[in-house]
Order: C-alpha cells, then sequence, then structure tokens
C-alpha cells in the first residue's frame, strides 16, 4: 500500500455505528481528493467492491458491494465524514452493516 494512503487511512476517526440511521460513518478531516484516494483501500479493507465514483458538488459517492448486498459509500465535505449505509431496498441490509461494524470495531452510538 502506497504510504500517501497509509497516512490517509490513519486519518479516519474511530468508526460509529448507527442502526437507527443504517450507516456505518468514519469522521474524517479530508478533501475530495484524499477520500477519492482513501475509499478504495478502505473498501478493500472491509472486503467490498467499490464501483466508479460519482461526484457532486460537495459529495463523492460510490455503489458498493458486501456479498449479495448493494450498500453506498459517501463522503461529504461540509461534515468531514465518510459513511457506508445499505442501498434502498436491499433486505439484508442491516445486518451487513452491523456485520461490517464488528468488524471494525466499530462504536454503536
Amino acid at each position: 500500500m502506497e504510504p500517501t494512503v497509509n497516512a490517509l487511512l490513519l486519518k479516519l476517526g474511530r468508526p460509529q455505528y448507527s442502526a437507527d440511521r443504517g450507516q456505518l460513518l468514519w469522521p474524517c478531516p479530508l478533501t475530495q481528493e484524499q477520500a477519492a484516494e482513501v475509499a478504495p483501500q478502505l473498501m478493500a479493507r472491509l472486503e467490498c467492491q467499490l464501483g466508479a465514483l460519482e461526484q457532486g458538488a460537495d459529495r463523492l459517492f460510490w455503489p458498493a458491494r458486501f456479498e449479495d448486498t448493494v450498500l453506498g459509500l459517501q463522503f461529504e465535505a461540509l461534515c468531514d465524514s465518510l459513511w457506508l449505509e445499505a442501498s434502498d431496498g436491499a433486505l439484508d441490509g442491516a445486518e451487513t452493516l452491523a456485520f461490517l461494524a464488528a468488524q471494525v470495531g466499530a462504536e454503536h452510538v
């Protein structure tokens, strides 16, 4: 792994899991460019497949998949957050997010 990406992964805060919001969230003081670099590495660590980046004015979105569950990874610079959530209609989305949260030692909020 490249040293720059390692340093960016270290900038991610402790993951937080909210079952109510259906999100696994990493607080992070990253720019959009840095988030675009770190997202593939983070998803590889979670063994998630990451789709092509879709970029908006202040938000980045990647379709993602863990096994058969469709997810979405998003980054918003305005709130310094990178989060993973199940796509609408993903029946096993809550279970998958809970499993991934356990894998990364997320704090339950």
